[in-house]
């Protein structure tokens, strides 16, 4: 007999492994980051117990996990709604920054307006220019065929280099000394907090996008002909549903989510446009859309437990653990993450064959 391994893709996973392999995973990813810290030479029980306190244990960890997560659940977002037309936004970087500037430019120039009507203007602002850089590249995509990976990543460069022009020129507050940033904002331009809590509006604000994304990708006769569109474009094309002005209305939506992404940290974090505004929100959101699978819901879940691994990575550098490793230690979970996603879709199969010998004639008869 002879014994053969292939991989099968899964039909369905039962709800038990849908839950049980992200929760192993996520261990398996601790245990083996403990390790790494044993190896260094420190006690990986105080460093997670450090992880768990400054991250999810304590209610100023609770909420520098939800400040962080506001715009990675935006950028997954932006992301995971290109995704439902088969494009790969990999902008959301440029789009964010393309977004915080559009909102500063309208808090510095039309200052006239009352606070609250301003505020309201830096956030449409912020939608506008994310959506504008999303659509310069989703254009010749829809024209020409050209890559949208390709655009959207290289017009990343663009607006960082477009910030820092602003910010060391024409913007730039004079009083800046060793850190470039722009002039400050006019009085009443952050968000409000939620009452009791020091957490701002914002996480609100991508609650409710989440679910109006949710809504208009699942629930409405346009969103089901933008999945229609990315999941079968011969289909779409046969029912004339014009793919390509689809494709630049959702690309522009995208951007405008995490451009929307900017102007919140503009007026809920920073409160003036600076170098890292973004570090690197736009990048994690694709891995964030991944792990929930491009599911719109989900990216609010991957979001917030990838900010707890960010905020948990910051106390664990309070305990003495050098910065590499605690990188290490969220790659890792990271990494069995995946590696769990790749157990959920795929599954080993067994197979035994009985060996078909030939047996060959050893002579004639004389």
């Amino acid at each position: 007999m002879a014994i053969s391994l292939r991989l099968e893709r899964r039909l369905g996973a039962s709800l038990a492994l849908r839950i049980a392999v992200p929760v192993l995973a996520v261990v398996g990813g601790l245990v083996a980051g403990g390790v790494v810290m044993a190896l260094g030479g420190h006690d990986p029980i105080d460093a997670y117990i450090s992880v768990w306190e400054g991250s999810l244990g304590s209610t100023d960890g609770l909420q520098s996990t939800l400040i962080k997560a506001t715009p990675l659940v935006l950028t997954g977002l932006a992301v995971a709604t290109a995704l439902r037309v088969g494009l790969w936004n990999i902008g959301g970087e440029g789009q964010l920054i393309a977004g915080a500037i559009a909102a500063t430019g309208v808090g510095l120039y039309v200052a006239q307006l009352p606070a609250p009507l301003l505020l309201i203007a830096m956030l449409i602002a912020g939608c506008a220019g994310g959506a504008v850089w999303a659509a310069i590249a989703a254009i010749p995509r829809a024209l020409i065929g050209l890559n949208e990976i390709i655009i959207t990543l290289f017009m990343n460069y663009i607006a960082i280099l477009f910030m820092d022009l602003l910010i060391f020129g024409p913007w730039g507050d004079p009083k800046a000394f060793g850190f470039a940033y722009s002039r400050a904002l006019p009085d009443g331009t952050s968000l409000p907090l939620i009452p009791g809590t020091g957490l701002h509006v914002g996480i609100l604000l991508a609650i409710m996008v989440a679910i109006g994304a949710w809504w208009l990708m699942e629930r409405t006769p346009w969103g089901f002909s933008v999945r229609v569109a990315g999941g079968n474009p011969r289909a779409a094309e046969y029912l004339g549903l014009g793919i390509s002005r689809r494709l630049v209305i959702v690309l522009a939506i995208s951007g405008a989510v995490a451009g929307l992404a900017g102007a919140i940290e503009l007026t809920g974090v920073t409160n003036r446009l600076q170098e890292g505004i973004s570090v690197n929100y736009g990048y994690s959101g694709v891995l964030i859309a991944f792990l929930a699978r491009g599911r719109l819901l989900a990216v609010g879940v991957a979001a917030f437990l990838f900010a707890a691994l960010v905020v948990g990575s910051y106390a664990l550098q309070t305990t003495g653990v050098a910065q590499p490793i605690a990188t290490i230690i969220q790659a890792l979970i990271i990494v069995f993450l995946l590696a769990g996603d790749a157990v959920l879709a795929f599954r080993l199969h067994l197979a035994r064959s009985p060996l078909a010998a030939e047996v060959a004639p050893s002579g004639g008869q004389a």
